[in-house]
């Protein structure tokens, strides 16, 4: 695959390092290895000037759509810099006819829809739904960017949980592998952080901040970015990011 303008393939190497190498181009994203274990993918949205598709093809494809052809699409379309009012529609054709797997990839966009107590009250339904038992991370994410106050009753429960499973630290330890492990670190840090933009109740952020000193290093960071600040962690990994770039 050499077809590609080489203007995106160097936003490829410049965001996700130099080894990076297109292996799939789809409708609506590039693809790229890049490194052993490593892959990425870029909206077409973002990366070409003027890419765009109607609401009305669209609504009329939709139906037709298998389910990786439309996770393609929620994932990728409202990256781009601008939003219109053809977005919106297109949003609102995601919301009307799907599920959660599609709903989660693209939690943020429900931050441009420009009736704000439609996309809240869609994403606190969304929570009060959840019979599946998944962790609804990107919905916590987006409502507590969202910021209203409403959001508390809906993400409170699930913080409670997550604490009451945290507690199991007590008794096993902190696990080998803190992303699998059976303690939700990173469900409930991004539970109570969302509940802290939503509400700036100090207890969230207090909650949080216990985090900070935490023997995992991965742990200790996610609380900082809970928090959205550059704690020691996050500096330390800030740091060694740049001095790697820098070398290649």
């Amino acid at each position: 695959m050499d077809n590609i303008d080489p203007s995106i393939l160097e936003m490829a190497k410049r965001d996700f390092g130099p080894e990076c190498e297109l292996v799939k181009e789809t409708e609506w994203s590039y693809s790229f290895k890049c490194g052993p274990k490593k892959y990425c993918r870029i909206s077409r949205f973002l990366a070409e000037k003027n890419y765009a598709v109607s609401a009305s093809e669209i609504r009329q494809r939709w139906p037709a759509m298998g389910e990786s052809e439309r996770l393609d699409l929620v994932s990728h379309f409202y990256v781009k810099d601008t939003w219109n009012d053809n977005d919106t529609e297109i949003l609102e054709i995601i919301m009307g006819d799907g599920d959660d797997r599609l709903w989660e990839n693209c939690a943020l966009a429900f931050l441009k829809h420009p009736d704000r107590d439609r996309a809240v009250c869609f994403l606190i339904g969304r929570l009060q739904e959840n019979h599946a038992g998944h962790q609804p991370l990107n919905y916590f994410q987006a409502l507590g960017l969202l910021k209203d106050s409403r959001a508390e009753a809906a993400i409170r429960p699930y913080l409670e949980k997550y604490k009451k499973a945290m507690e199991a630290e007590t008794d096993i330890g902190v696990p080998d592998d803190v992303f699998r492990g059976p303690i939700p670190y990173l469900p409930y840090l991004t539970a109570a952080g969302a509940l802290f933009k939503t509400t700036g109740s100090p207890s969230y952020a207090e909650a949080i901040r216990k985090f900070f000193e935490h023997p995992n290093e991965q742990v200790r960071y996610w609380a900082e970015h809970a928090l959205e600040i550059e704690g020691p962690t996050t500096a330390k990994r800030n740091t060694e990011y740049e001095r790697k770039r820098a070398s290649q």
